[in-house]
């Protein structure tokens, strides 16, 4: 199948891949850009592990092709907060990580 460019606009840095116009918004990100803060978490979007803001709203990126990102603003969980202050967003999934980490 044919590639097709797509340019996006993530946590405020501009963004250009080539996806075959089937792929997932989610697989883009994680895969072809390194953006792993959204999760593949049942893969029939009901659980929002996948969830990110596209142009100013909650969008679960499981749910969109990539193609459709074109020219979009997406904000993932990497692009809130900073390391050496933690967004209230982050905050609990530090703990998660901790917990699941530790056992």
């Amino acid at each position: 199948m044919e590639k097709i460019n797509v340019s996006m606009k993530v946590n405020g840095k501009e963004e250009s891949l080539k996806v075959e116009p089937r792929t997932l918004l989610i697989h883009a990100l994680r895969e072809h850009l390194e953006y792993t803060g959204a999760h593949i978490g049942c893969s029939s979007s009901h659980c929002g592990a996948c969830t990110i803001d596209m142009n100013g709203k909650s969008v679960k990126s499981c749910t969109v092709f990539a193609p459709q990102a074109e020219g979009a603003e997406i904000l993932t969980v990497e692009g809130i907060g900073s390391p050496d202050k933690l967004h209230a967003l982050q905050e609990p999934l530090l703990f998660l990580f901790l917990i699941c980490n530790l056992q």
